[in-house]
């Protein structure tokens, strides 16, 4: 019998890091209650719950409720008007959910109290207050007492303490006035203004992009003040605007010594005692199929069929783990910054290039270490049976998506029959495993990928659409069976681990995302339905405005992101779901590894694991990371193909572009260019004129009418050229192209 009174085993377990929410029976397991204990524990939760101490969630479990003085530690994420959001750690997460009695997964996300943020700007660091709003968060009755009520309370924070900047360098424009002038800031990743406080270097002219170095942050009417730290040049100088951006989300682009050092003091070459511990793979067909511009080559496939009709699927990815140890100068560098960044002109890795462009990188001809995942499938898609290893490979054939497109399409051949065959076998495999993943509610919502093409300078040139042909869906359907295989199997085997989720989306976004689907002319029911969801899903691929429906939709969707917690993937339709295909650009991949050594090794594993504290941090961080690179990776596109349009509007001919209709108003009509997938505007002097005829705006219609007859009014179409662009905001004038 434990020495601890009852009361301090139940609440020493209540406040265990792990806890979720247990009923009366799994409290008594868990704290070793016997039978005579037994009616001792329901006074003592009856007695707490009476008190407040504890809360009664659905399905009778019990969880203790948090005192509304507590405080939260968490992120500040600012979003549009100026308005900032407050997401807690996981620890806070789950305290709130408990507070407002909620079983629901999604990440909660908190306002900040107006005038209340203490100061704290995107990304920092915070601890706040819990407060509930002016309604009390309960409702009352009619007769009785007051009642809480999860769909009524209502909760905001006051920041407190700001305990870490997420930035200590500013980026924008020099405006000169005042003693030393003032930095015009974008307002969101830095202030709008910033006073300096020291003499400007002479170089430095009106208009140029310089960086600040911070010396106070902007509180209630006190400007942010800072002197300047390096002048970028003009915003349309070479290679400048990509430049700002990297110093803007504070993007690392050189690595430190000690890291560039640990890096080039591995071995060329696999140790052979290494090579005889691995499961060896040399002598079979093994290729990579990757874009014919990358240079790291972190997965590659092989594919047999066997007796009986089953097929084998052996995917290999490129054993980072081996090469970066938990704890080195690679690794602390590597979960700093959590991913790599993709920008138009460059590429920001994750790792040094020793490591994601040779030693990580399955070329061909060389021998590389390898995580391994085989997969046993039927004919028909179902998985029979999956095992895991640690393999040597020498990969045999290294092609582009293009060249295997040729090859599946019988346009072309590899050069070596046996690949040949497998990319058939492949293709086969493939179709069956994207047309299972559909019928199971998988959600097809990939959009073509539009590029920008630069010119030796950096200078954008013309732009490209990206498809989504059968060879990237090939490698894809590949990569997904081993991410929910791998997933499976650590959570089988209780190995901490980091997963990939996508939790189920807000029912008032998929009600307000129906209406607009119907607006579309797609019938569209109640969306929580996932046959229905599919259903639209699938409605909207065969619709003309099929890319804004998608857009939309997506926007209606939870954003994907990391967790300690296998919560399911909502858009793929998989219970369990990891990152285990891309060690060389990701970090959640690294540690998943990690944990696969457990799969692979059993008892012999001797890495490294972090802890469930540890790994939870991990989670949050690389969650942040990821954010922060999509959001300098999608100001960095849009700044390029905002240069290509301006450019275009110097051109005799521009090329045109097909816009949808959006919105109208008195001064024009707003519109969405689908291909671009950008935004613009057509001022009502633009639109086209014939003898005789005059444009009026019609407020009671939404409709811009003509006397001829003709009329533009939301959803419709015309082409257009761009003929003016502001590319500091992105923001484009479009004017339509006469048509007789």
């Amino acid at each position: 019998m434990s020495e601890l009174s009852l009361s301090e085993r139940l609440l020493a377990h209540l406040q265990a890091h792990d806890y979720t929410g247990q009923d009366i029976s799994a409290l008594a397991r868990a704290i070793c209650v016997d039978s005579k204990e037994r009616p001792e524990l329901r006074l003592l939760i009856k007695e707490w719950e009476n008190k407040g101490r504890l809360l009664r969630l659905r399905g009778a479990r019990y969880m203790l409720r948090i005192p509304e003085q507590d405080k939260l530690k968490g992120r500040i994420r600012r979003i549009k008007a100026g308005k900032y959001l407050f997401i807690p750690d996981s620890t806070g997460q789950q305290l709130v959910r408990a507070m407002i009695q909620t079983d629901e997964v999604a990440e909660i996300e908190l306002p900040v109290m107006p005038h209340r943020d203490g100061g704290a700007m995107d990304g920092d660091l915070v601890t706040a207050t819990l407060r509930r709003t002016a309604s009390d968060g309960y409702r009352r009755h009619k007769k009785g007492p007051r009642h809480p009520s999860a769909e009524n309370v209502r909760l905001e924070v006051r920041v407190d303490e700001i305990i870490e900047r997420r930035r200590g360098t500013w980026v924008g424009i020099y405006r000169p006035g005042g003693r030393y002038g003032t930095m015009i800031g974008d307002g969101r990743t830095s202030p709008e203004q910033v006073m300096l406080t020291a003499p400007p270097p002479p170089q430095l002219l009106a208009g140029m992009a310089i960086t600040v170095q911070v010396q106070s942050y902007p509180r209630g009417k006190m400007p942010a003040t800072g002197t300047i730290e390096q002048v970028l040049g003009w915003p349309d100088d070479r290679g400048v605007d990509i430049t700002t951006i990297m110093h803007r989300y504070t993007l690392r682009s050189d690595f430190p010594a000690a890291v560039l050092a640990e890096s080039e003091a591995l071995p060329d070459e696999l140790p052979l005692d290494e090579i005889k511990r691995r499961e060896d793979w040399r002598n079979r067909c093994v290729i990579t199929i990757d874009p014919a511009t990358a240079r790291d080559y972190d997965d590659a496939i092989s594919l047999r069929e066997l007796p009986g009709g089953d097929i084998e699927l052996a995917v290999h990815i490129a054993d980072v783990s081996y090469y970066v140890r938990p704890g080195s100068a690679l690794d602390n560098e590597a979960a700093l910054r959590g991913n790599s960044t993709y920008l138009p002109d460059r590429v920001l890795p994750m790792l040094p290039p020793r490591l994601c462009d040779d030693l990580c990188s399955l070329k061909s001809g060389c021998d590389r270490p390898t995580r391994l995942c085989v997969i046993r499938l039927s004919s028909d898609g179902i998985v029979k049976h999956s095992r895991f290893a640690d393999a040597v490979i020498h990969s045999r054939a290294r092609l582009s998506y293009e060249q295997a497109l040729a090859v599946l399409e019988n346009r072309a051949s590899s050069g070596d029959t046996e690949v040949d065959t497998m990319l058939h076998l492949g293709h086969r495999v493939a179709t069956v495993l994207r047309e299972l993943r559909f019928k199971q509610g998988s959600l097809d919502l990939d959009l073509p990928e539009l590029r920008v093409l630069l010119d030796d300078y950096g200078q954008p040139i013309g732009v490209e659409t990206e498809s989504h042909d059968i060879a990237h869906q090939m490698i894809e359907e590949f990569m997904l069976a081993a991410n929910e295989a791998v997933a499976a199997a650590l959570k089988a085997a209780l190995v901490p681990t980091i997963y990939r989720i996508h939790e189920e989306p807000d029912p008032a976004k998929l009600h307000n995302f129906a209406l607009t689907a119907r607006s579309y002319g797609i019938a569209a029911g109640a969306l929580n339905s996932r046959e229905e969801l599919s259903r639209v899903a699938t409605a909207i691929k065969e619709h003309a405005d099929e890319q804004i429906l998608t857009v939309a939709l997506l926007r209606a969707m939870m954003r994907a992101r990391y967790s300690t917690k296998s919560l399911g993937h909502f858009g793929l339709a998989k219970g369990d779901y990891c990152h285990f295909t891309s060690p060389i650009r990701r970090y959640a991949d690294l540690i998943v590894h990690r944990g696969f050594a457990k799969l692979a090794q059993g008892k012999h594993a001797t890495t490294q694991l972090p802890s469930p504290a540890r790994l939870a941090e991990i989670a949050e961080h690389i969650s942040e990371t990821e954010r922060n690179s999509a959001a300098a990776e999608k100001e960095a596109h849009q700044t390029k193909l905002a240069l290509y349009l301006a450019a275009e509007c110097e051109s005799p001919s521009p090329r045109p572009w097909t816009a949808v209709i959006s919105d109208t108003y008195p001064q024009g009509l707003a519109v969405e260019i689908p291909e671009l997938q950008m935004r613009g505007f057509i001022s009502g002097a633009e639109l086209p004129e014939r003898l005789g005829a005059r444009w009026y705006y019609e407020p009671h219609a939404r409709r811009w009418s003509a006397t001829d007859g003709r009329c533009f009014l939301p959803g419709s179409r015309l082409d257009v050229v761009p003929t003016n662009v502001d590319i500091s905001s992105r923001f484009v004038d479009f004017a339509p192209i006469a048509s007789d």
